[in-house]
């Protein structure tokens, strides 16, 4: 049975958008964690104004510089950073012939004749996504309420020292991020310190990570055990950098004093 132009232009159409979406999931480098200024040297985990992109084969989104973003946006793509319209419409391109690839071989397999016209309309229609798609991000995606684009966010978190109050920047993943991935990039930690959170009904316990090389800490989920088993594949909950390590207390949640020295994945106890 011959199959119908329409369908196949649907189906193109279909197709090329969505693989155009999901590209936007492909994100390099995926280890920006923090912003990094032009006038200094980036350390590892930071990164400048528009080293981040997302999109495959093209980047369709680059993180764009201050002003344009907020700034918990700096050094990270998000929703704020709108797409490239001419490559964005070259990406929804390229899927699209990739897939007529795949239907012509399929119509050759079946002895069935291909259309150069249907293949040159399916090209205008490819075009005509391309730029709608461009609008429904600017005026839908770019104005969402939480993070639909990147792997995470920027955000400040309340740092209690000894003697002040501030904030410290920390990043937060949109996806688990699993530990063994942080440590793979930045090697082993050099201590850990826990925190008690009392706030609920139950008292539950978290784990700081401390690397002091690059004043950066890692901050693992709550539990409700004291001892807290650490695995490779435990995901983190937040990456903070902050130079000052007298710090007695974290959003509200009070740090122990005492430091454990870090010997690998296993059990840990205050």
């Amino acid at each position: 049975m011959k199959t119908s132009p329409y369908f196949l232009l649907i189906v193109n159409a279909f197709v090329a958008i969505g693989l155009t979406v999901t590209s936007l999931q492909y994100v390099q480098p995926k280890n920006c964690y923090n912003f990094c200024d032009a006038e200094r040297t980036c350390p590892k985990g930071f990164c400048y104004f528009g080293d981040q992109k997302a999109g495959w084969p093209l980047p369709i989104i680059i993180d764009s510089g201050g002003g344009g973003s907020p700034t918990t946006g700096w050094g990270v793509v998000g929703n704020e950073d709108f797409p490239h319209p001419l490559w964005l419409i070259v990406d929804v391109l390229f899927y699209s012939i990739l897939v007529w690839l795949v239907l012509y071989v399929i119509q050759f397999l079946r002895h069935q004749a291909f259309s150069r016209k249907l293949f040159l309309v399916s090209l205008s229609i490819s075009v005509f996504l391309g730029v709608s798609l461009w609008f429904f991000y600017v005026i839908f995606i770019s104005n969402m309420g939480y993070q639909v684009i990147g792997l995470g966010h920027r955000e400040s978190v309340y740092v209690q020292t000894s003697n002040d109050t501030g904030s410290a920047m920390t990043f937060v993943p949109r996806f688990s991020i699993p530990l063994d991935e942080v440590i793979e990039y930045y090697g082993d930690p050099d201590y850990v310190v826990f925190t008690s959170d009392s706030t609920m009904e139950v008292t539950t316990t978290g784990l700081l990570l401390y690397w002091n090389s690059v004043n950066m800490s890692v901050q693992l989920p709550q539990i409700t055990d004291k001892t807290y088993p650490v695995h490779r594949k435990t995901d983190i909950e937040r990456i903070i950098f902050y130079d000052d390590q007298d710090v007695i207390a974290l959003a509200g949640q009070p740090i122990s004093e005492e430091k454990t020295v870090w010997t690998g994945y296993g059990n840990y106890q205050p």
